[in-house]
């Protein structure tokens, strides 16, 4: 199957984060994420249907969660729900 993504690593993350039209979606739970982020915005995967409006001015998603099983499957959706997007997948999570 052709992935609809592009992993990258947490090295190359600042770099990608650097440009203003790149937006880092955090899927984890709100518990997580106020425990520790590394940034961007935190969307729940149950949450991600209703809150496209708020990826629309961002040309690159990156998607990341804390190991990248969720980020993984958000990402794929993502994909599908807005192809016009460049969606990237922080493959390794953000530990």
């Amino acid at each position: 199957m052709m992935q609809d993504f592009t992993e990258i690593a947490q090295n190359d993350l600042e770099s990608v984060l650097s440009d203003p039209n790149t937006i880092l979606v955090d899927v984890r739970e709100i518990t997580e994420f106020a425990d520790f982020n590394i940034g961007g915005i935190n969307m729940p995967p149950h949450e991600i249907t209703e809150r496209l409006g708020e990826l629309k001015n961002y040309k690159t998603i990156v998607v990341a969660c804390s190991n990248g099983t969720r980020s993984n499957i958000v990402a794929r959706l993502l994909s599908k729900k807005l192809p016009e997007k460049t969606i990237l997948h922080l493959e390794e999570g953000i530990f």
